[in-house]
């Protein structure tokens, strides 16, 4: 089968589902998103991510340009962790280091900031992307299904981007 891209979200919108040769008719498609894997021959084949991105923002907008826009937040770097639900619903990821920012500047390093929240409230509250300039292409060596549980590597892009009103937590105990 040739690559191809599967909208999942566009423009705000849910518009697509990862599918597999048996279920894509029940979703009206015509051909399979090629989303059915498994780790090996002794596992069960299960519909699962393969690359998820967030394709970047269609105005320029770099890194720097994204932090002074901004009156206070905390700039998150280097994932360390996650947790989700299996109803992909509630979600906690951490990160190894941040940055506060106040007033459009980073003023202090933070330790082990996280976040948490409801999916679908966490991506409707996105408000500043940046654009293809920034955009990275990471990846995970684990989606976390299966039982027992299959390691199966995904790829991940996004651009900096920046998130309104998102439960945030932090090991640092300052003044």
């Amino acid at each position: 089968m040739a690559a191809q891209c599967t909208a999942i979200i566009t423009n705000g919108l849910f518009t697509g589902y990862l599918s597999s040769r048996e279920t894509a008719h029940a979703i009206g498609e015509n051909r399979s998103g090629g989303t059915m894997r498994a780790e090996g021959w002794n596992r069960l084949p299960m519909i699962r991510m393969t690359n998820i991105s967030l394709l970047p923002g269609q105005k320029p907008l770099n890194l720097e340009q994204l932090i002074a826009a901004t009156d206070h937040g905390i700039l998150m770097q280097t994932n360390r962790s996650w947790s989700i639900d299996d109803k992909r619903y509630n979600f906690q990821f951490g990160c190894e280091i941040g940055w506060e920012i106040k007033g459009g500047k980073r003023v202090r390093m933070v330790k082990n900031p996280s976040y948490s929240g409801i999916t679908t409230e966490f991506w409707n509250s996105l408000d500043a992307l940046c654009s293809r300039d920034e955009w990275t292409l990471w990846g995970t060596p684990n989606c976390g299904k299966g039982q027992p549980q299959q390691v199966m590597g995904t790829g991940h892009g996004a651009a900096p981007a920046r998130f309104r009103g998102i439960q945030v937590g932090s090991a640092f105990k300052g003044n």
